[in-house]
């Protein structure tokens, strides 16, 4: 993982490494995509599929994803938005995995090793050995544990809240009981 790279480095090694690029332009709402050419004066230059160059102002492009093909039914995609900020965003990430408790914490690990083929160890000195789409999964999996345990204590915390409330035994539709037409 390229860590802490800022936008402009991360578009630099697009274009060392010659990569496909998918990106997204300030005022436009599809993404473009290509291989990244050239980086000049403030602009990248990508040639498209049907091998037209464009340029694109660096400082336009709001999101850029670099797409690496190990084989045609596997690709990685990397992004500079998945990582400015990656080390603070990675301690965040095993602190609350760090925050629940020990069964849950074996539940998580268990699942994602399944799911890896491989060991899970969540702590700060490991999760930089996972690849981007390896962290945005655990990530994923640990938020959605939280998530659900906390849907969970709400639900409880709302029917506890309306098991004491006084409301009345009996409810009827229609006429009262008690009164009478006069």
């Amino acid at each position: 993982m390229h860590d802490m790279m800022n936008k402009r480095q991360f578009i630099e090694m697009t274009v060392k490494e010659r990569r496909s690029v998918v990106f997204k332009v300030n005022n436009q709402d599809e993404f473009f995509r290509g291989v990244s050419r050239e980086l000049n004066e403030g602009y990248l230059f990508v040639e498209t599929e049907e091998g037209i160059n464009v340029k694109f102002k660096m400082d336009d492009i709001i999101e850029i994803y670099a797409i690496k093909s190990s084989s045609p039914k596997q690709s990685a995609i990397q992004s500079h938005s998945l990582m400015k900020g990656s080390k603070d965003d990675l301690e965040n990430l095993v602190l609350q995995f760090e925050s629940l408790n020990d069964d849950l914490k074996k539940q998580i690990t268990s699942s994602l090793s399944k799911v890896l083929g491989k060991q899970v160890i969540i702590s700060k000195m490991d999760i930089t050995s996972y690849n981007l789409s390896e962290i945005e999964l655990i990530a994923n999996t640990i938020n959605g544990y939280i998530l659900t345990i906390k849907t969970l204590d709400i639900r409880s915390e709302l029917l506890e809240s309306y098991n004491n409330m006084d409301l009345p035994q009996k409810t009827c539709f229609g006429k009262g009981l008690d009164h009478k037409r006069e």
